[in-house]
């Protein structure tokens, strides 16, 4: 029971509160203390990133900015920003601040990531404007797999352009015991701009519904939209109810085409990349071993592998029939072709069979 008198009753209670505000803070910090660490949200781009602040609400440039070099004149990140027009015409919008606070923070990841897209940007730039397709999609690779070709996701997701397996056969890429078609930078690359361009026409021509279709599924989008037709609501991107990843995915590919135009400004090392091929496509009438053949003819095989991952083993054998190879350094490989013995003669690898045009495409 508690005391009669009021002052008493008064006295009680408080420190009845007090205890039971202590006992509270007690509690929680244990709790606090024994909860796992969270990590900040990295489902786009497939790569965890330890030791990251959380995203700042609002886009602005860091503290103090290590400032690097940027694109000049017309370099191929400049060549992407100059045709960017997705971003522009979203303007302002607090989820794409958010996205381009996050890459801010993850700045050694857009570096990473920049370098790794050296031997395939050029390729990836020249393809889209051919089909003229929006140059933003030449982003798109840094989110699914920091251009990594040979990047596999928890989700059984391989390559530049990250292909499920069911998706990749629906899109025509092959896959053998030898040789996977996700890996493949030119075949994937093509099947990705062929899906790109059908959601584009799927969803009406909406660029964001087509790239949430894109990371989240055709299927998915669509019943969203039917929902929210049903309670009366917009359809467009930002209004859908998406799973979280897609609620990133496209506010990220928005953010990092704004940062690109201007990494100087938030402290962003973009590692230049030439603006022209880096690569051309060599025919294989006959299948050969990688390795004797980066041997015969001096290109590091590390090389020869980092454009042709498709090839699972060191032979050609299951593959499309060509290689992949600097172009400063195709000369030494055709004189290795033409001097081996086990390959047809010279004749049979004519120029116009070994050169590709600028994009690397026949």
């Amino acid at each position: 029971m508690f005391p009669c008198h009021p002052l008493s009753y008064r006295i009680h209670s408080l420190r009845l509160a007090q205890l039971w505000v202590l006992v509270t803070f007690l509690l929680c910090a244990g709790c606090q203390a024994n909860a796992p660490a969270e990590l900040p949200s990295a489902r786009s781009p497939r790569l965890v990133i330890l030791e990251t602040p959380p995203p700042r609400t609002a886009l602005s440039p860091p503290r103090n900015p290590v400032v690097a070099p940027g694109p000049s004149g017309e370099g191929i990140w400049a060549r992407v920003s100059r045709g960017s027009t997705l971003s522009k015409q979203v303007g302002h919008n607090r989820r794409v601040d958010e996205q381009a606070s996050w890459l801010i923070d993850n700045r050694r990841f857009l570096a990473h990531a920049s370098s790794m897209a050296g031997p395939y940007l050029h390729f990836i730039v020249q393809s889209l404007e051919q089909r003229n397709l929006p140059p933003e999609l030449a982003l798109l690779p840094m989110i699914e797999s920091a251009y990594d070709p040979e990047a596999v996701s928890p989700r059984a997701a391989v390559g530049l352009w990250q292909f499920m397996p069911a998706t990749a056969s629906h899109c025509g890429l092959r896959q053998t015991p030898g040789y996977d078609g996700r890996r493949d930078v030119l075949a994937s690359t093509l099947a990705a701009m062929d899906y790109l361009a059908r959601l584009h026409a799927m969803f009406q021509g909406d660029w964001l519904l087509a790239l949430a279709a894109y990371n989240a599924g055709e299927g998915t989008v669509a019943r969203a939209m039917d929902a929210n037709r049903r309670r009366g609501l917009p359809t467009d991107y930002w209004h859908l109810n998406l799973p979280r990843e897609t609620d990133d995915y496209v506010p990220r590919l928005l953010a990092l085409s704004m940062l690109i135009g201007a990494p100087e400004a938030h402290g962003i090392d973009l590692q230049q990349v030439a603006n022209e091929p880096y690569f051309a496509k060599v025919a294989l009438p006959h299948p050969v071993d990688l390795r004797q053949l980066a041997q015969a003819s001096g290109i590091a095989e590390k090389e020869l592998r980092r454009l042709n991952p498709a090839y699972l083993h060191n032979t050609t054998a299951e593959g499309p029939g060509h290689l992949l190879v600097p172009i400063a350094q195709q000369r030494p490989l055709m004189a290795s072709l033409k001097a081996s013995d086990d390959l047809p003669a010279a004749s049979a690898l004519a120029p116009a069979q070994t050169a590709v045009a600028a994009a690397g495409l026949e």
